[in-house]
């Protein structure tokens, strides 16, 4: 019994020891791994340093850099200061972020792909709907922010939903004419003058002009505009196309050689728009003159 315990206990021991052998050399093996890993991993960065000077960055590169410049960002709107007279929510929550567009990039027009971006698109809708003091889009003016243009209202709007605002319109006023400025809501008589603008140079999807159609939609308007701009326009516009009519581009660059008033008026609305003073607006109407390049020369 003796001879058997002490047998036992050696084949004991001797599985420990060995335990412990095979513990040390998974140690050795594990330390050797991490060595050959270390030297690798310098290796390759080695090389990487080399090729930076031969291909472009790498793109953990690129996205350390734009990490850093949204850090950059996010201090800048950090220390701006909301100024006082802002009342609307959405400028006051987006007003950081359009100073520091404008500190980065020389302008405050952030573009659609962001909170910030959607936030500027609601901008320029409550400013066309005349839901903005004066104060805030003057201010904003001076910063260089882009506000809608007519055009801007159609593309930028869902069209049933415009369409079922128009078709309110129609219900209270038994009418489709509805003026371009009108007051209790800017945004429809902006996006009723498009529609009638696309339709007439053929720019108008064939789904909307069938749900037009379907409501009989007046697509002549027999409002009158009374401005200057627009007065002279239809004198100069009936003119040119009565010529056209008749005797294409040609008759029409002959009608201009001979008649100074109206080469004359042309001219002066090209020296407006290059001051920058023509709106978009009235740059469509010109571009519709038929038979003239007006922007040749410009």
């Amino acid at each position: 019994q003796v001879e058997a315990a002490d047998g036992k206990w050696q084949l004991a021991m001797g599985l420990y020891c060995g335990g412990l052998e095979f513990c040390s050399l998974t140690v050795v093996i594990i330390k050797l791994s991490m060595r050959v890993l270390v030297k690798a991993m310098l290796t390759l960065l080695a090389a990487a340093d080399v090729a930076s000077a031969f291909v472009p960055p790498m793109h953990t590169k690129n996205f350390l850099c734009r990490v850093q410049s949204a850090v950059d960002d996010a201090d800048t709107a950090a220390s701006v200061q909301i100024p006082p007279f802002i009342a609307s929510p959405v400028l006051e929550q987006v007003y950081p972020a359009l100073i520091a567009h404008k500190d980065k990039y020389g302008n405050p027009n952030i573009p659609l792909g962001s909170a910030d971006g959607k936030r500027c698109s609601t901008l320029r809708r409550l400013h066309f709907q005349n839901k903005l003091t004066e104060e805030e889009a003057a201010h904003l003016t001076d910063l260089g922010f882009r506000f809608h243009s007519f055009e801007d209202v159609y593309y930028e709007c869902d069209f049933d939903e415009m369409l079922q605002k128009l078709m309110d319109y129609q219900q209270e006023f038994q009418t489709f004419q509805i003026p371009k400025k009108y007051e209790p809501d800017p945004e429809l008589g902006a996006w009723v003058t498009m529609l009638r603008r696309l339709k007439q140079i053929d720019d108008l999807p064939e789904d909307q002009v069938s749900k037009l159609d379907a409501v009989e939609f007046e697509w002549i308007s027999t409002r009158k505009c009374g401005s200057s701009f627009m007065k002279r326009y239809r004198e100069v516009l009936d003119k040119l196309t009565e010529v056209h009519d008749v005797g294409g581009d040609e008759a029409v660059a002959e009608l201009l050689s001979n008649d100074a008033e109206i080469k004359k008026w042309i001219d002066a609305q090209k020296q407006v728009l290059a001051n920058g003073k023509l709106s978009e607006s009235r740059v469509q109407y010109m571009e519709d003159l038929p038979g003239v390049d007006w922007m040749k020369e410009l």
